[in-house]
């Protein structure tokens, strides 16, 4: 039954994408599936909608996924852009070099958040478990191994408070649906279960449980954060392009996503989505390699592999250049091979050009240091970073460059990349030609033959312009946001009293009519009498008087 469904949401999928749009370029968004392949046809057809709405040139389709599945079809060039969670962003950053646009605002009947963690919790009749340690012995059930909010965050969870899944009796996986887990918990099938806040609220909307079902262990209240929370928040979903999507269309998808509305609720889409500023995922990827979890297997073993992944071609050229360089220096000392070493100079000389040639092509900025922390190598756009020509950093120092402050604070996280023989990837921010330039900066130690530690190189992109735009973005956000609380009016039927003419409000009380348009809308009230009530009125005390004795 399952795969029928999962076929005919496919069917559907397809034929909306082929009818309407036959003249329109279809563009594939990929979207890990959550709660079922049916669910998530249903939950991110919005998104498409909105697009679809605003980019009329191209036709986007939701193309829902299993987590395994998904990574082969971005491998294999078949998605344009995809919807993927932390730690799966993550990986296809480092491994097919996607990059993220926007971070995922999700929903829960009226409230919101771009955040996310883990809900770890029982039914509320068990008196037996109140804390993390009482799951000693105990059977947990979750989605799947790869969930990344509701197992690899409990796991990690557990653990900072000293409890290992070895001690659980055991952990059952209940497959892409959450609302399987809940229900488990629900029916007594699991003694307790971990799902990505927000779950438990949606599905409380949805009147499928109630809250008041299940208590929450290890509940955490962070100030901001409006859902129920068991763990350490991290970064929601990202929106990400993959590397071969063309760059203008991810610009035009990045600036509607932003512009989105998701304030509002229908009977098609009860969970709005929304979207921000792609958040920073550096947490995720610290967990990742703290579990050494792919794409991090040999996180540690090899000091330089991460700078490889993220700067392969520009590492390489850095390193063949120094390369060539000890090598001519060699050849230049060794007299006694003379002629051996003309034919190998010369083929020195012209490999050495090639590579300069490439690195001063690249947008990157390479500096190689000594141990003593002087340049021995830079290439043009380093120099430009630095003001100088080439000529006159070779030797120097960063203090040479930079204020007292900013070269302490450099020295001192180059001494603790080379202490720990690790590589760090960072932002910073320099003056250049009087404007503040934004740069990812990557660092890590570079060793000799003999494996001694033999200085260091830093590598820096300007990301000046991904950063203006993100600000920009956000303006129009405030600037749309605080429109539309600016805005207020009176709409539907009106509920009044046929006698006293006063208004039942949304809180089933009843207001005198001026009060409740007040609170609905800008309009004020002053009192007066009309001619008709107030001759009714003096008629009244006409009455009253000529009755006196």
């Amino acid at each position: 039954m399952t795969r029928c469904r999962t076929f005919f949401a496919l069917l559907f999928t397809i034929l909306l994408a082929i009818t309407p749009h036959a003249s329109a370029k279809e563009v594939r968004i990929g979207v890990l599936s959550i709660r079922g392949p049916e669910d998530s046809v249903k939950y991110w057809q919005q998104v498409t909608d909105y697009l679809n709405a605003n980019i009329s040139e191209h036709h986007f389709v939701i193309v829902p996924q299993a987590y395994a599945i998904m990574e082969k079809a971005v491998a294999d060039g078949q998605l344009d852009f995809v919807v993927a969670n932390p730690a799966q962003y993550i990986q296809f950053e480092v491994k097919y070099g996607a990059s993220r646009l926007a971070t995922l605002i999700s929903h829960a009947g009226h409230i919101a958040s771009a955040y996310s963690g883990s809900v770890i919790f029982v039914k509320a009749n068990r008196s037996d478990i109140t804390k993390l340690a009482d799951l000693r012995g105990k059977t947990i059930i979750t989605a799947s191994k790869t969930a990344f909010a509701s197992w690899l965050v409990t796991r990690d969870e557990l653990k900072r408070q000293g409890i290992s899944s070895d001690e659980l009796a055991s952990v059952q996986f209940a497959g892409a649906s959450a609302d399987k887990v809940v229900m488990a918990v629900k029916n007594g099938e699991a003694d307790a279960g971990a799902v990505r806040t927000y779950v438990l609220e949606q599905l409380a909307n949805e009147g499928k449980i109630a809250l008041s079902d299940f208590r929450i262990i290890n509940q955490k209240h962070v100030e901001g954060f409006p859902f129920l929370l068991s763990s350490e928040l991290y970064p929601d979903f990202a929106f990400a392009r993959l590397k071969h999507t063309d760059k203008r269309l991810a610009n035009e998808v990045a600036a509607h996503l932003l512009l989105m509305a998701h304030d509002s609720r229908d009977d098609r889409y009860p969970n709005p989505i929304g979207w921000a500023v792609p958040d920073n995922y550096e947490s995720v990827r610290t967990l990742l390699q703290k579990w050494r979890l792919p794409p991090y297997e040999n996180y540690g073993k090899v000091p330089l592999r991460e700078a490889i992944r993220q700067h392969g071609v520009t590492l390489a050229l850095a390193i063949t250049s120094v390369v060539a360089v000890v090598l001519v220096v060699y050849l230049l000392l060794n007299i006694r091979q003379r002629r051996k070493r003309y034919r190998i100079l010369q083929e020195a000389k012209q490999k050495l050009e090639l590579i300069h040639t490439m690195i001063e092509s690249t947008p990157d900025a390479v500096f190689i240091k000594d141990r003593q922390g002087r340049y021995v190598f830079v290439n043009p756009e380093a120099a430009y970073l630095l003001g100088q020509s080439i000529e006159d950093i070779i030797g120097k120092g960063i203090a040479d460059f930079f204020s007292p402050e900013h070269a302490q604070a450099v020295e001192t996280l180059d001494g603790s990349v080379m202490s720990s023989g690790e590589s760090v990837t960072y932002e910073d921010q320099v003056a250049v030609d009087g404007e503040t330039r934004y740069l990812l900066v990557t660092r890590g130690p570079m060793y000799d033959s003999e494996g001694d530690l033999d200085g260091m190189f830093s590598i820096a992109r300007d990301v000046t312009d991904l950063k203006l735009l993100q600000k920009e973005f956000s303006e129009k956000v405030v600037e749309l946001e605080n429109a539309l609380e600016k805005v207020q009016q009176l709409e539907g039927i009106i509920p009044i009293c046929s006698y006293c003419k006063k208004i039942r409000n949304d809180e089933e009380s009843w207001q005198q009519m001026e009060h409740y348009i007040s609170d609905h809308s800008e309009a004020r009230f002053s009192h007066g009498i009309c001619p008709d009530c107030f001759e009714i009125e003096m008629d009244e005390i006409r009455k009253l008087r000529d009755d006196e004795p």
